[in-house]
């Protein structure tokens, strides 16, 4: 027994020596604490816009020598970036997200963490500027919000963050405000942007500027008449007008809010009912008059007359008193006619205008006085008639300064209506239709030289905003190059302002989108400026 406990005690005094000797075999190292400064503890940012944080890094061991380290940027499980700073177009949905900075000691792989709470919202769920342009080939977005200060253009953000493109030629670019009943909306989200393209007629999210699909066949089937069914063979979009009959003051409608959409597709007239109440309802599907008739229609269709609505309650007035009668224009004949609940009269039986095409017209300051711009091979008339007479007769001038790609805006309370060319814009009193007094260079109001430009861009697009006091002016600096070719953008939106006696720039927004862009603002709402008034 003393034997084995003299064994035990020799076992443990050799373990105690042996880890004596071991001792100074081991590499110790300081740790190299690192410190960070410049990254909030929470970032709010608008979906497309540039997330940039510059942190100032400093170690225990080594100070700033950054070659020290490795970076590492991620939003959940992915990562964004490997730099030091971060410059990142946030992409990522509207949501609360943790973003994750790691920085490691290269030479010993420890790893410090730093966590800062992103926020991100939709951009575009604002009032703001939307543009739809061409860069090589394929129609794209560019955004800008009007109500943050110092806010930026988002440029060409669509075809970014989608798989499917948003598509070819975009022609038309249209905001509506009612999208149906709150479960057609909660179903199929928003569809207040309509964009017509070589694709059809696409509807966009007027939150999110996300696809919802398109006004097709299928749409028209699933709403509309299934039997008999309506020959569909012929429907191509080719422009969409519409009219609100109803708003209260409320940011996403109330079950009050209604609007009709009309639509000119393959010739034929399409008018679409929408309200909060219900989802939304084929009116009529390809109808062109009788057999006898057989009519095809110019890509025109508009309201003949409107009034404010009377405040009365809850209904703010944020809508508008309607003749319920449209004005079309049939190319075979030549005519104008109204259109009203499935009947077609001849505005003036004596008047007709074999050859042309109607491409602009509108109710205006006067309820039941229209205006109308046709052309025939490039050539330009304006047309005035009130169909508020019982017997009308329609006036015509030749109107040789304007040209068949021109964009017009009428005023609502005094009877002008401004148009653009692809040099220059123009204000031009549509009374001076009837005494064949033709507008001309005198009427012009702003040229593309004033704008600081020179022979190789154009004016594709204008946009009048609700308040006619300011307007947008989209320009391509292209040239020839219909598809947007290379990777620099050739598109400007300039802002200009229409108060006093002479326009003037209010801001210019340069290289922000693509060629051939057409511009809107859009609207949150349908009333103006969130007023009582529509005007």
């Amino acid at each position: 027994m003393k034997t084995i406990r003299y064994i035990a005690a020799l076992a443990i005094v050799m373990a105690l020596a042996g880890c004596y000797d071991d001792k100074g075999n081991y590499d110790y190292h300081d740790v190299n604490e690192v410190t960070v400064n410049g990254i909030p503890e929470a970032v709010e940012i608008d979906q497309f816009e540039t997330l940039s944080i510059k942190p100032d890094l400093e170690g225990s061991i080594g100070g700033k020598d950054l070659s020290l380290y490795e970076y590492e940027w991620k939003i959940g499980n992915k990562v964004i970036s490997t730099e030091k700073d971060l410059n990142y177009e946030v992409s990522n949905s509207q949501g609360s997200y943790t973003l994750l900075y790691t920085v490691t000691d290269k030479e010993t792989q420890v790893k410090t963490f730093f966590t800062t709470k992103l926020v991100v919202n939709y951009s575009t769920s604002a009032d703001g500027i939307l543009v739809v342009s061409t860069q090589d080939g394929l129609a794209d977005l560019s955004y800008l919000r009007l109500d943050k200060q110092d806010a930026e253009f988002s440029p060409m953000f669509y075809n970014k963050n989608n798989d499917e493109p948003l598509g070819t030629h975009p022609r038309q670019l249209y905001q509506t405000y009612v999208d149906g009943s709150a479960s057609f909306v909660k179903k199929y989200g928003g569809r207040g942007i309509k964009i017509i393209c070589d694709q059809g007629l696409i509807q966009l999210s007027n939150i999110t500027l996300e696809n919802k699909g398109k006004i097709d066949k299928e749409f028209l089937l699933e709403h509309g008449e299934l039997y008999p069914v309506p020959d569909y063979s012929s429907y191509v979009p080719e422009h969409i007008n519409s009219i609100v009959t109803q708003w209260r003051r409320t940011p996403y409608g109330s079950i009050f809010n209604d609007e009709s959409v009309y639509l000119i597709a393959g010739g034929g007239i399409y008018v679409i009912f929408y309200e909060r109440s219900w989802t939304p309802e084929i009116r009529y599907s390809n109808f062109k008059g009788s057999e006898e008739q057989n009519c095809k229609f110019s890509p025109m269709m508009f309201e003949t007359g409107r009034t404010p609505t009377p405040s009365k309650g809850k209904n703010m007035n944020a809508g508008w008193d309607c003749t319920y009668t449209q004005c079309v224009f049939d190319e075979r004949q030549g005519k104008f006619y109204a259109f009203d609940s499935g009947d077609l009269t001849d505005i003036d039986p004596n008047s007709s205008f074999p050859g042309y095409k109607a491409f602009y017209g509108s109710d205006t300051y006067q309820v039941g006085f229209c205006f109308s711009a046709i052309e025939n091979n490039g050539q330009v008339k304006f047309a005035t008639f009130d169909t508020s007479e019982e017997e009308n007769t329609i006036a015509a001038v030749d109107a040789a300064v304007a040209q068949p790609t021109s964009r017009f805006f009428m005023l609502r309370n005094t009877p002008y209506v401004y148009f653009n060319t692809t040099k220059g814009i123009y204000k031009y009193n549509i009374l001076n239709v009837t005494s064949g007094i033709q507008p001309a260079e005198s009427d012009k109001i702003m040229s593309l030289a004033d704008l600081g430009y020179g022979d190789d861009a154009v004016i594709t697009d204008i946009c009048l905003h609700r308040n006619e006091k300011k307007m947008l002016v989209a320009v391509s600096r292209y040239g020839n190059d219909e598809d947007g070719k290379g990777s620099e953008l050739k598109g400007d939106i300039i802002e200009i302002s229409l108060e006093g006696a002479n326009p003037s720039i209010l801001k210019k927004h340069t290289a922000v989108c693509g060629a051939n862009p057409l511009v809107i603002y859009k609207y949150r709402t349908f009333a103006r400026n969130d007023e009582f008034m529509v005007d």
